[in-house]
């Protein structure tokens, strides 16, 4: 089980990742190591007495770490096991650090609209999913686990297109939080704002919460589907459940959220919720078409 214990370490540095990502968000520790890059103010080691350096360069120590241990995953992975769902995710892996580490030099270095900043977290979220991936893969291969059929089609097709709408919704709540949208809201779950008062954002608010309903809808269809193969996959009707759980945890988040203020722990718990959401439907997507568990090289 060590090649499942350290890609699973692998999945939850770049977890941590995000998660101080929004951290420096929040409280405006972006520009905390100047416009310089990778050095902190044009130091190796920042200055101690200025807490948005230490949160910006703690930032980018741990991209770093999870960066090789991405790396070393993804090198063993790819010739240990014969499978090309295996490869395309350690291409998704890599591409995906790739391009976060790219967005997040730029944030520091020029200006980028709202809607690239937003897309930020939808490439991190693509290293995160393909890291959690291979780390179920190769849970099922080290156990000896291996089923004797694959969902039906119909469930597959849903899986999928309940995972581009979910990041479709990423998207959207990334431009809401980039664009500071998010301090308008008001009321849960009926929005009580007026359009008068804050204007765009009231459909911005409104858009949002018809995605997190449309989300709820998928989720819930889904369930009912993966009942049906809950013999041949107990697995993937497990972690359909666990998504519903997650979507509710999800929507009483963003009720707390409105009633925080946008407090940083709300955030947090909105964030991290989401980034477990993301990594587990993505299992359910491509387990939900496979029968044949990896061979070993």
């Amino acid at each position: 089980m060590r090649y499942f214990w350290l890609s699973f370490i692998a999945a939850a540095s770049i977890f941590l990742v995000n998660i101080i990502g929004f951290i420096d968000t929040m409280t405006n520790s972006a520009m905390g190591c100047g416009s310089g890059y990778p050095l902190c103010n044009g130091k190796l080691i920042p200055d101690f007495n200025d807490y948005h350096s230490v949160i910006e360069y703690t930032h980018r120590i741990v991209v770093g770490l999870a960066s090789i241990l991405l790396f070393i995953v993804s090198f063993i992975s790819w010739f240990r096991y014969k499978s090309r769902t295996i490869k395309w995710l350690v291409l998704f892996a890599i591409l995906g650090i790739l391009g976060e580490s790219t967005l997040g030099a730029l944030t520091v270095m020029i200006s980028l609209s709202p809607l690239l900043l937003a897309a930020h977290l939808g490439i991190a979220l693509i290293s995160f999913s393909a890291l959690f991936n291979i780390a179920y893969f190769i849970y099922l291969e080290e156990k000896k686990i291996q089923y004797d059929g694959k969902m039906s089609s119909s469930f597959t097709n849903l899986s999928w297109f309940t995972f581009i709408f979910l990041y479709a919704a990423i998207y959207f709540g990334g431009y809401v939080a980039k664009t500071g949208s998010g301090g308008a809201f008001r009321g849960f779950p009926i929005p009580t704002e007026h359009f008068v008062d804050v204007g765009m954002a009231f459909w911005v608010d409104v858009t949002h919460r018809l995605f997190a309903l449309g989300l709820i809808i998928l989720l819930y269809v889904l369930i009912r589907l993966a009942k049906k193969d809950r013999i041949i996959r107990p697995d993937v009707y497990r972690l359909s459940l666990i998504c519903f759980l997650l979507i509710f945890i999800q929507g009483l988040s963003g009720a707390l959220l409105i009633y925080t203020h946008l407090s940083l722990g709300a955030v947090l718990l909105h964030v991290s919720t989401l980034s477990l959401l993301v990594g587990t439907l993505s299992v359910i997507c491509f387990q939900s078409g496979l029968k044949k568990r990896l061979t070993q090289k």
